[in-house]
């Protein structure tokens, strides 16, 4: 029993032998047509124990813990089958904090802002959500959804008489950041509305 602070961690020496209601065949079978690296490595263990390996040979093939192998039976007891598939593919994830329409309407009123020369930062977006939406935003999403939406500062920094231009555009480029997928979705509905309006 090893101690870290309040927890305590018991390990374990052995596995659990399963209670098999497949043959090694139908996990072998899974092993073989499976596109999915955990999938497989899971059936792998199933399989060598369903066959009679002893658990050193099947821990030193499959390179699983005492640890890891056992809770592959205990998943494959209380599920079967279904208790070898990776469960993170249908992880969707913790949901966005702001909708759809939220986003969009936040990225209205800065453009509307800044076409009457409005001039917003990270805090000025950051409280606007707070009261508008009765959210909190993290500083760092206010900025990125600043930069998503095409704004700049209206004060920009000194420049050095030797500054290459060409340069910093093309750096500028390669260190923007990656924008989510509902931001993408958002921004292309602003995109159009702004040509609805000039049509």
């Amino acid at each position: 029993m090893a101690s870290y602070g309040f927890r305590k961690i018991r390990y374990t020496s052995f596995i659990r032998h399963p209670t098999f209601l497949h043959q090694a065949d139908d996990f072998w079978a899974i092993y073989k047509h499976s596109i999915c690296a955990v999938e497989r490595r899971r059936s792998q263990l199933l399989a060598l124990l369903c066959e009679g390996r002893s658990y050193a040979e099947v821990l030193a093939i499959t390179r699983y813990s005492y640890q890891g192998a056992d809770k592959i039976v205990d998943a494959y007891e209380a599920q079967g089958l279904e208790g070898l598939k990776d469960q993170r593919h249908g992880n969707r994830g913790a949901p966005t904090l702001l909708g759809d329409a939220d986003l969009l309407l936040l990225a209205q009123t800065i453009r509307a802002d800044i076409a009457e020369g409005g001039v917003w930062n990270g805090n000025r977006v950051q409280a606007w959500v707070k009261t508008t939406l009765q959210k909190d935003l993290y500083l760092g999403r206010c900025y990125e959804f600043l930069d998503a939406v095409g704004y700049s500062q209206q004060v920009p920094r000194p420049r050095h008489v030797e500054a290459d231009r060409e340069r910093q555009d093309d750096f500028k480029k390669k260190s923007s950041p990656k924008l989510s997928r509902q931001l993408k979705r958002v921004l292309k509905v602003l995109d159009l509305l702004r040509k609805s309006s000039l049509d």
